[in-house]
């Protein structure tokens, strides 16, 4: 009786081990969710979707910290398809990156001098300050690629 109480609990004791070294190590990884989308102006106001083409709408990318800690953005913009290269977007204003995200913060960062989509993107992307790159796609963003082949 003596020796499977102890054997149980050491199991116990080794599965709650594992579940709190991956538990910790799920926490300490940058976690983005990255959106690509498009994005009008509207009675001066932004409207932003990530299902619908916008005819008059420009490259937006919403951006959002999942991690348990802030994060620092300083790169957004597109991966294109074939080429190593990437479409890095220029906020509007200029000094909107870097921008510091706290834990479930987001922002949209707009691409307002050019419309709609670069020709070849294939995903949005974002890269904190310590390197680390996210990338996302969206239902609006596959349109264009689909649009594109034709």
């Amino acid at each position: 009786m003596n020796i499977t109480l102890t054997a149980v609990t050491a199991t116990i004791g080794a599965g709650l081990g594992v579940w709190n070294f991956v538990q910790g190590f799920w926490q300490r990884r940058v976690r983005l969710k990255v959106v690509p989308k498009l994005s009008a102006t509207r009675s001066g106001g932004f409207f932003s979707s990530e299902r619908d083409v916008l005819p008059d709408g420009f490259a937006c990318i919403e951006v959002t910290n999942l991690s348990a800690f802030p994060v620092t953005i300083s790169e957004v913009g597109f991966s294109l398809i074939g080429e190593v290269g990437r479409a890095v977007i220029i906020p509007e204003p200029l000094n909107l990156l870097p921008k510091r995200l706290e834990s479930r913060e987001s922002i949209d960062i707009r691409a307002t001098r050019s419309a709609g989509f670069p020709r070849k993107a294939r995903r949005g992307y974002a890269t904190t300050q310590c390197g680390t790159t996210r990338s996302g796609d969206s239902i609006v963003l596959e349109k264009h690629r689909q649009l594109s082949n034709l």
